[in-house]
């Protein structure tokens, strides 16, 4: 039998990239912070470590359990809802003392909920509530006001129409494109603010300008589709004003409009993480603003109100507010 040299190579190189790959992830999902003084063990869980919102939390969190000398993992279940399940079953065997989690899938959380609070586990949700089957809230959380934010972006989009002459120039037929998220309660009160904010601001602006559609939070390619949609139903439209609960879902949309060449005649705001210290749009886009969430300082929270917690069972605040400011 006759092997290829050139063949036994390649599998060599693919088996290499692969125990390479199996020895990064295990690293992101368990990721332990030495042998600190103190024996508290505090756990944050992420839905994922490669996005930037996240990647800020964990530095965040990391940062805090540093500095308070304590033990942690880190934990990235990777949009699973199952994965989070069988790592709330790592983290009770590796008796932490309080969960921060960031969840893959709002609606399940109730599951995860029953099987961290069945094991006694201090929890505090970041980013969006864990809640129940009737959507309250059944845990601490850390996150922006989004009914504030959302009032705040209708604000500054009511400001551009008015400053570009949007509602009065018979030139211009335009479109509102709510991407909106029926998955997630946080990007439905935002979605719903910036709708209140702007009929208030400019009375004469009909609801009929709306369009609302489904777009799944982070996700530019859905967000891109969902756009060519509108496209292709409106075609008489010829200035799009869109706003979205993540830079992902702007960054498709104005890439289905740059498809048509209608990039320019467009306004979008969304919502996106920053450090406070970065407090500067990576470029200057007059029609485009976002909502920076100082997602950093959430993971210090997270951290900083576990640890308490733990140590001298200080109850964690129902609710507690992050930072965020609207850059344009």
């Amino acid at each position: 039998m006759r092997i290829e040299t050139g063949k036994i190579k390649t599998y060599c190189r693919l088996i290499l990239i692969a125990v390479i790959a199996f020895s990064t992830l295990s690293c992101i999902r368990n990721a332990d912070s030495g042998h600190p003084a103190s024996d508290i063990r505090l756990a944050l869980m992420v839905k994922r470590a490669d996005n930037n919102w996240y990647q800020l939390l964990i530095k965040g969190f990391e940062t805090r359990c540093r500095e308070l000398d304590v033990q942690y993992l880190i934990l990235d279940n990777r949009m699973d809802s199952n994965l989070t399940l069988s790592d709330i079953d790592t983290l009770i065997s590796r008796k932490v003392n309080g969960v921060a989690i960031a969840i893959p899938e709002q609606k399940m959380s109730w599951i995860i909920v029953n099987r961290i609070f069945e094991a006694g586990l201090p929890v505090v949700s970041l980013n969006y509530k864990l809640i129940d089957k009737q959507d309250r809230q059944v845990a601490p959380h850390i996150g922006i006001d989004y009914i504030k934010a959302g009032i705040a972006a209708g604000h500054w989009i009511a400001e551009r129409i008015r400053e570009k002459n949007i509602l009065t120039d018979p030139s211009i037929s335009f479109g509102i494109a709510d991407l909106y998220s029926k998955s997630v309660l946080e990007i439905q009160q935002w979605s719903e603010n910036v709708k209140t904010a702007l009929l208030k601001d400019i009375p004469t602006l009909n609801s009929d300008r709306f369009y609302r559609i489904n777009s799944p939070v982070n996700d530019a390619a859905g967000a891109m589709i969902t756009m060519q949609r509108l496209l292709s139903e409106h075609p008489n439209i010829t200035y799009w004003i869109i706003y979205a609960g993540s830079s992902d879902e702007i960054n498709g949309a104005l890439l289905a409009l740059g498809q048509v060449g209608m990039e320019k005649y467009s306004l979008s705001l969304s919502i996106e993480a920053r450090t406070t210290g970065n407090n500067s749009l990576p470029e200057t886009n007059p029609n485009r603003a976002v909502i920076l969430v100082d997602t950093y300082n959430q993971g210090l929270k997270a951290a900083e109100l576990l640890y308490r917690n733990a140590k001298g069972k200080v109850a964690i605040p129902s609710r507690t507010y992050s930072s965020y400011r609207l850059m344009k």
